[in-house]
């Protein structure tokens, strides 16, 4: 049993102390596990203590430990147990808040000063002590490569969790399989809604976009307006907002909170959150700070905390830490949390929740990393001179010695080091091209066919 396969049962039974049959378990699983492996690794935790099982056959459930069982209405659940795997004691209190229905809360306007008195570098949502923490979890590459490249390595992994996880807290229905079915092989799933698989499919571009431009990526509002129509695209139903500031009063569900209404100031108060986010030096207090931010603005007229969650990854991809895919939080806890700061610009809540979340996906990229072994600086390195002389290659049909020579006067020219190992990389590269990967090698598919059948002939 792996790590990963342990928290994620962990967890889930932590969220419901009225404990769980199997097939429930099994449903709220973010990683794919056989029904029989599933049974097995509840086995295993029951007897080494992690978890416990009360009843027989199909009447069986599981409880983490510590909590009450209910089955058979042998034991009632203990009134005592406040314990909650993500929510500290007082954060709790605080969500109390909204035990009240919306309509007995206060209204709430826009309050400029949350925006305008947080000082980059002086005021800090998330603490010291937990940044540093998720610091050593979630760094990945020890040398300063080029930014993107972690999450081009993991980019499959990440497409998938980060868009099932990031529609799933919007209520899409689709399961992890069948997202991982629609991202990489295109296959939408029976008796979903057209809306759902265009979510996901709008968050695959969205993230490509942001991964594939990396080390250009800015936080101003040509990024964000790009980001939103990528995630927006074909979901609203005015074409016209995708993309662009909202001209329309919006209305957040079950809040009573007031967002601004004037286009001029939304846009406004977005530049000025994008500035105050390109100066915070910490990419954890930045990453908060955007998707705390994005959410409490609203500038869109909709898929506002999609975007957030999305941006809220930039300082990531871009320094190559771990990604946040928002693995095992469910859309209850994290709907509270924004809800808290809608209303009382109480960020506690969700910086704890940001806080499990960010372990979590750890976890998650932690199995990832070591199947992918050490990343390459030497190939991440010159990976724009190997485009640039395998496109050269193919559009002069070079081959054999004479390829091999260019690419030896190549490297002279360019001082690249270890010319050897450049030539034996570019020839392995050129060995598993495919029309599919001549994007940003300047040549067509044509002239890679007739390249290839050359090659062949020799």
């Amino acid at each position: 049993m792996t790590e990963t396969e342990k928290q994620e049962i962990i967890a889930i039974l932590g969220r419901h102390p009225e404990g769980l049959h199997r097939g429930a378990i099994a449903e709220k699983l973010t990683i794919s596990l056989g029904s029989k492996t599933l049974q097995r690794r509840l086995a295993s935790l029951a007897e080494s203590g992690e978890i416990k099982k009360s009843g027989n056959r199909r009447a069986t459930r599981y409880f983490l430990i510590g909590q009450k069982a209910t089955v058979l209405g042998t034991e009632k659940p203990s009134n005592k147990d406040k314990s909650h795997p993500i929510f500290s004691k007082k954060s709790q209190e605080a969500l109390s808040y909204l035990n009240s229905p919306p309509y007995s809360r206060e209204i709430v306007s826009f309050n400029l000063e949350f925006l305008d008195g947080y000082v980059p570098n002086e005021t800090a949502y998330v603490p010291t002590e937990v940044r540093k923490t998720l610091m050593a979890s979630g760094q990945r590459i020890d040398e300063a490569l080029v930014a993107g490249t972690y999450a081009r390595e993991i980019c499959q992994r990440l497409l998938i969790d980060l868009s099932y996880n990031s529609s799933r807290l919007e209520g899409n229905t689709y399961s992890l399989l069948d997202t991982e079915r629609l991202v990489v092989e295109g296959v939408t799933a029976e008796g979903k809604v057209h809306e759902e698989s265009v979510m996901i499919m709008n968050h695959k571009e969205a993230i490509l976009f942001l991964v594939e431009n990396a080390e250009g990526i800015e936080f101003n509002c040509f990024t964000i307006f790009n980001l939103h129509n990528l995630l927006s695209q074909d979901l609203l139903a005015n074409p016209d907002s995708c993309g662009n500031i909202r001209t329309v009063e919006v209305n957040v569900g079950k809040s009573t909170y007031q967002p601004l209404a004037n286009p001029h100031i939304l846009r406004e108060k977005l530049e000025l959150l994008l500035l105050k986010a390109s100066m915070i030096t910490d990419p954890f207090e930045q990453s908060f700070f955007l998707l705390v931010h994005m959410s409490y603005l609203q500038a869109f007229e909709d898929v506002n905390k999609r975007t957030a969650r999305l941006v809220s990854n930039i300082p990531f991809i871009k320094q190559n830490l771990c990604p946040l895919s928002f693995i095992d939080i469910s859309q209850e806890d994290y709907s509270k949390a924004m809800l808290l700061v809608y209303e009382k610009n109480n960020v506690v809540p969700m910086v704890e929740l940001f806080t499990y979340a960010y372990k979590r996906s750890c976890d998650q990229y932690k199995g990832v990393k070591q199947s992918l072994g050490e990343i390459d600086a030497y190939r991440v390195k010159y990976r724009s001179q190997r485009k640039q002389v395998m496109g050269q290659i193919i559009s002069s049909d070079l081959h054999g010695k004479e390829m091999q020579d260019h690419v030896l006067k190549y490297c002279e020219r360019n001082e690249i080091q270890h010319p050897e190992k450049f030539v034996a990389m570019t020839s392995a590269d050129l060995a598993a091209l495919h029309a599919g990967a001549i994007v940003g090698l300047g040549i067509t598919e044509n002239q890679l066919a007739a390249w290839k059948n050359t090659e062949e002939a020799n």
